[in-house]
């Protein structure tokens, strides 16, 4: 038997998917991008050029044409046509097409997709899709029509059964160029106002990263700017462009990091801090985190000054604020909704509440962070509008973005406006501040520890100038001065003034911040109070009292098979003799688990359950299940499935958690910095970057009594095995891009 598709396949992976106009016209720019195209044009057509834009349903047309390496039949029918299938893996395109002398090499050129599904985001958009594209060694134009809404008539329907038109033309659609694609979008499915069409023009302002100047896409965007079968002359108003870093250059505090491979062959990480354009230090150290696993990463965020948010806004023609924050780009283009206004990717604006003037929010922030990264370490979620799955890579990324960009700006920031380091936050580390040291030599140390090299450091900063009792001083002197400096003193009063509404709206943060603990402490109170009434009859007396029967007898049976045993262990009794250490650590294991289950949770421990395993995974690693962690290991859960309710199973939550647990702890006692659990529709995949398997080896670790370290026991993978056997699941293990990959299926 095998398996059969429905043709309703086609909206689960297109406009059930992608339900954002504005991504689904991403994607198929993207396409352009890894097609190697030059030059890509949206044009969206109306018969009337009116006011409303295109207006109904059945009068508009979306184009989107390129100068890429086109297709040929055989790419439509044995690619394009092939749901889920993608010949562009790990940045390069296959060797074939370079065969056929239709590869386009373009430097530092990134292939962005990789799942072949990036086509169906038309669906969203229109039902109709026409696709003419040629490619250089062939003088004519293939023609594919696809009716999406043909899929949708009868859902017994099988997908590969669901005719599409296909046809050849001598008249070429565009003269004068080697190859190309245009893709025709009829039948819209919603109008566009004259508000969206300009929204369609700032999001691909955003597509490609602003801050740069080096891009290699020029990308047009207007009304009626392409017309079929017609010369035209593409007007440079209709050409996207921005560069901010020209806007905030000399106006904004700006910080750098990049971490790359140096001339030498090593990896090194390098940040830089200039205020307004003057370089204030350059620090170095040698890297050998996770995140060399990507090709490279580059960091540059802005804090605005007052002056910066002016000039920005004067010259962008829009406040920084309604533009966006701190901006994600991999391989090249933007990852949704990483920037966006109303997006928090590291929840800056809620440590902005628990340290008014300590911490910098979104508002006072706009950056970038660009991901160079053909491994595919850094994975989209399938919706691609939600940015990353939060795994280990991602979770790397956030520490060093906090540890290294965020504090050192706040840090210097806070100087520049008061002279010194607030110390009343428990993110400000004491033990690198000398009190018979000055602020300057104080914030030099800060900077060089995790064992960064100073390169270079501006000697001549005066950050104590600012403080508050400074400026006093010398305002008093110039009121006592007979010819006062007016230009100074109208300085120091806008400063100290400043500081004064700094501090009137951190005391009235403050004193909100002390209603909501007291509120907090009534609540824990309450819960307190009624905690035995909310676990639904079922008493912690009872819970006790039947489990705990039961593990003290598994014990007591396990140490009298031992005592069985001891004293004449034949080579018949070693398989006896690890059956009962097993069952000794498997209930000392459970016994652990059910404790914190029972007094952190309100689960019937007594039976199985009908349980979400994703969602007791998620508890358990990121929501505080787990009640301690190992320091400098770090542990994500995810989930890329439709629904989540493929992962409904009758199970027990204290066998799922002591499985959890178990490839927890495997992982970091082999070495790894990090461990992502992912669930997937129909699989789980447990990955870390610990020490990989021998590939002789990797067949016998579920074996009881077989470890791979040292003093190990055999037993903790050889439980996960029979757990999951008893729920009707296969475990296998692999070695994967330097990571160890365990794989749940059924």
């Amino acid at each position: 038997m095998k398996f059969k598709t429905s043709s309703g396949i086609k909206s689960i992976v297109g406009k059930d998917l992608i339900t954002d106009r504005y991504v689904a016209i991403f994607e198929l720019v993207k396409n352009s991008y890894d097609a190697r195209a030059t030059e890509v044009i949206v044009s969206f057509n109306t018969s009337n050029d009116s006011a409303e834009g295109i207006g109904s349903l059945d009068d508009g047309k979306i184009y989107i044409v390129d100068n890429g390496v086109g297709m040929s039949k055989d790419d439509l029918d044995n690619k394009w046509l092939r749901l889920a299938y993608s010949d562009k893996q790990e940045g390069s395109l296959e060797e074939e097409d370079a065969d056929k002398n239709s590869f386009r090499e373009i430097k530092n050129r990134v292939l962005v997709g990789s799942k072949g599904i990036g086509r169906f985001s038309s669906d969203s958009l229109g039902s109709v899709i026409t696709i003419r594209t040629k490619v250089n060694y062939e003088n004519i134009e293939h023609q594919l029509t696809v009716n999406w809404d043909d899929f949708d008539r009868d859902l017994k329907t099988l997908f590969e059964d669901v005719s599409v038109e296909y046809k050849e033309s001598s008249q070429l659609s565009r003269s004068n160029i080697d190859s190309y694609t245009i893709i025709e979008i009829s039948n819209l499915r919603n109008s566009w106002t004259e508000e969206q069409l300009d929204g369609v023009t700032e999001k691909l302002r955003r597509l490609k990263n602003p801050f740069i100047e080096d891009d290699d896409l020029d990308i047009y965007c207007g009304v009626n700017i392409f017309i079929l079968n017609q010369k035209y002359n593409l007007n440079k108003s209709n050409l996207i462009y921005s560069n901010i870093a020209n806007v905030l250059k000399e106006k904004s505090i700006n910080i750098t990091a990049s971490i790359n491979r140096s001339n030498e062959g090593e990896y090194k990480t390098t940040i830089a801090l200039h205020d307004r354009g003057n370089l204030v230090y350059i620090v170095e150290k040698s890297d050998d985190s996770i995140l060399t696993h990507v090709d490279e990463i580059e960091i540059s965020v802005n804090y605005l000054t007052t002056s910066a948010k002016s000039t920005f806004t004067r010259r962008m023609g829009i406040q920084p604020v309604n533009y966006g924050n701190i901006f994600v780009y991999r391989n090249g283009f933007h990852v949704s909704p990483y920037g966006e206004e109303h997006y928090d990717i590291f929840g800056l604006n809620l440590r902005k509440n628990q340290g008014y003037s300590r911490y910098l929010a979104t508002r006072e922030l706009i950056g970038f962070i660009s991901i160079k990264d053909s491994k595919n370490l850094f994975k989209e979620t399938s919706s691609r509008s939600n940015g990353f799955i939060e795994n280990g890579y991602f979770k790397t990324l956030e520490e060093f973005y906090m540890d290294f960009i965020q504090r050192p700006l706040e840090r210097y920031v806070q100087l520049i406006n008061w002279g010194e380091i607030k110390k009343s936050g428990k993110e400000v580390h004491l033990e690198d501040v000398d009190i018979k040291d000055n602020e300057k030599n104080n914030f030099k140390k800060y900077i060089s520890r995790d064992n960064f090299k100073v390169l270079s450091f501006n000697s001549e900063l005066d950050f104590e100038k600012n403080k508050p009792e400074k400026i006093i001083e010398r305002i008093s002197e110039s009121i006592n001065n007979p010819k006062p400096d007016k230009n100074k003193l109208d300085d120091d009063t806008k400063t100290l003034s400043k500081q004064i509404r700094d501090l009137k709206k951190e005391n009235t943060e403050t004193g909100k911040k002390a209603v909501k603990t007291e509120r907090k402490a009534d609540l824990l109170e309450a819960q307190n109070k009624n905690l035995v009434e909310k676990r639904d009859g079922v008493s912690y007396g009872e819970q006790i009292t039947h489990h705990f029967t039961i593990l003290a007898e598994n014990l007591d049976y396990a140490l009298d098979d031992l005592l069985d045993i001891k004293n004449n262990i034949q080579e018949s009794d070693k398989e006896k003799f690890l059956s009962a250490i097993e069952g000794i650590r498997s209930t000392k294991l459970e016994m652990e688990v059910f404790r914190y289950l029972l007094l952190g949770t309100n689960f019937d421990l007594k039976a199985p359950d009908i349980i979400n395993w994703y969602e007791i995974t998620d508890w358990y690693l990121n929501k505080g299940g787990r009640r301690t962690y190992y320091d400098n290991f770090k542990s994500s859960c995810n989930i890329v499935a439709n629904e989540g309710n493929e992962w409904l199973i009758d199970s027990s939550h204290t066998d799922l958690v002591m499985m959890i647990e178990n490839f927890y702890r495997n992982a970091f006692e082999h070495g790894a910095s990090f461990i992502d659990f992912t669930y997937y529709e129909n699989h789980i995949e447990i990955t870390s970057d610990s020490e990989l398997i021998d590939e002789s080896l990797v067949g016998t670790i579920f074996e009881l009594g077989f470890s791979t370290k040292k003093n190990g026991t055999g037993i903790g993978l050889s439980q996960v095995r029979s757990f999951l056997l008893d729920n009707d699941f296969q475990v296998t293990a692999k070695n994967t891009n330097n990571l160890v990959c365990f794989t749940i299926s059924k």
